[in-house]
Formats: structure tokens, C-alpha cells, sequence
């Protein structure tokens, strides 16, 4: 099996005397698009915090391509959740997803080159918004908008994206469709999803853990009412109908 691009190794974090991630172990490979469910407050943001260097862990460690330095995180590209951005700044897309690349320039004064610019148009184009370049990012609907900061993270070149509820404030034929373009990006990096709505999780995704607090379930390829009231601590039944997902292994379309 190939190196894995993130190891969680039994990483604990306590925040004003309370446990909020207890003996968190897991492994991301390349090319997976895996996803992490829970329960909000469970703990899967503050993971992704430690996974980032933005938050150091009480016991435990990362590692990010093998290594436990700092540095390695430049590999790492993070959406957070929707609701953190300003969306009234007065930027155009393309300057918004240009600013992504302002942690490569290590030259003084720093100033945009012309591979910063390629990438951002690229990114532009991998996200099917390369015709809104121009636009005001306020004047965007919601779904243009998340495709416009995930365009942002892309602009790095990343081995990861790790993306923290991307899609929960968009509809369902939205995400889905965000969902085919992510899918689309796994022979260039790893996708980590972090959420707590299991009804998003898509087709596409590899692998599922369940976390609350600690891990309930790791490397899974399916979700099982088990694993979900384990985690959520509540009595879970299981309906499939309309667009596949990775509720059941297997199971028919309702038409």
C-alpha cells in the first residue's frame, strides 16, 4: 500500500478541562476521498484543526506525508465551514482565489507571478467558474460561492483538501454536482469530508469514519445504523431512496 498523505496516531485534545478528542487514530492514503460523520460538537472541526497545526494536541501525533514537521502543511488545502468567509468584501472571484496562492510567494516584496496567475485560472477552470471571474463574490449564488473558495484551497496544488460541512449551504442538485467535480480532483490529491448530515455523504467517497469525540468507526466503506448509534448515541434507522450513497452497500433506486 502506498505512504499514507495524513496518520493520526493516537492524538488527544483537551479544551478548558474538557476532553474533546479522546485516542483519535487514523490513516489517509492518496487518491482517497474519505469522510468523517458525526455529531456537531463531536470533535471532527477541532481534528481538522490539529491535522492543520492550528491547534496542538494534548497527547499524540501527526504526521503529513511521513513527517511531523510544521512546514508539511503546505500540502494541505482547507475549506472551512461556509459561514466563516465575508461574502460583502469587494473582491471578483479571481482575486479571491489569487489571494490562495499568497503563501508560496516567499520572495519580499511579494507579488504575483505568472505561474500564481496560471494556477488561478486553472483553479478557475477545474471548478466550472471561469466564467465569473469578473463577477463581485457577493453577487454569486451559494453554490458559486463554495466552488469560488474551494478554487481558493485548489490554487496551492495540495496532496489534501480537507473541507469542513462544504456543502451545508447549498441544495441537494447543487451538491451533488460539487460532489462529481471533487470526485474528479482524487488522481491529484486526497479529499478528507467532514461532516455531521450522513445524507451528503456521496457516492464517491472511499472511506468513512464515525467520530464523537472518539472514533467509533475507521476505514469503513459503508455506513451502518450500528456505527451511527454508537455515535450519536440515539436509535438510527436507515431509508434509501433517490440519488446513490453510501448508506447501503447495496440497494435499489426508488423512481
Amino acid at each position: 500500500m502506498s505512504t499514507p498523505v495524513i496518520e493520526v496516531d493516537d492524538v488527544w485534545v483537551r479544551l478548558r478541562g474538557h476532553t474533546v478528542l479522546e485516542g483519535v487514530s487514523l490513516v489517509v492514503y492518496p487518491g482517497e476521498f474519505y469522510a468523517i460523520i458525526g455529531p456537531n460538537g463531536g470533535g471532527k472541526t477541532t481534528l481538522l484543526k490539529v491535522i492543520l497545526s492550528l491547534l496542538a494536541p494534548s497527547r499524540g501525533v501527526v504526521r503529513i506525508l511521513g513527517s511531523t514537521e510544521a512546514r508539511m502543511r503546505k500540502d494541505l488545502g482547507y475549506v472551512p465551514q461556509f459561514r466563516t468567509f465575508d461574502f460583502d468584501y469587494p473582491i471578483t472571484v479571481r482575486e479571491m482565489v489569487l489571494s490562495g496562492r499568497l503563501g508560496h510567494i516567499a520572495r519580499r516584496p511579494r507579488r504575483y507571478d505568472e505561474k500564481d496567475h496560471a494556477r488561478t485560472e486553472e483553479a478557475l477552470d477545474t471548478m466550472h467558474i471561469a466564467d465569473l471571474a469578473d463577477r463581485q463574490i457577493r453577487d454569486l449564488s451559494g453554490g458559486e460561492q463554495q466552488r469560488a473558495i474551494i478554487a481558493r484551497a485548489l490554487v496551492g496544488d495540495p496532496k489534501v483538501l480537507l473541507l469542513d460541512e462544504p456543502t451545508v449551504y447549498v441544495d441537494a442538485p447543487t451538491a451533488a454536482q460539487f460532489y462529481g467535480i471533487l470526485d474528479g480532483l482524487r488522481d491529484r490529491m486526497a479529499i478528507v469530508l467532514v461532516t455531521h448530515d450522513i445524507g451528503v455523504i456521496p457516492e464517491h467517497v472511499t472511506r468513512v469514519a464515525c467520530l464523537n469525540r472518539r472514533l467509533y468507526t475507521h476505514g469503513t466503506n459503508e455506513i451502518t445504523a450500528d456505527m451511527l448509534e454508537a455515535a450519536y448515541h440515539c436509535p438510527v434507522d436507515l431509508i434509501a431512496h433517490g440519488v446513490p450513497h453510501r448508506v447501503f452497500s447495496e440497494h435499489s433506486r426508488e423512481e
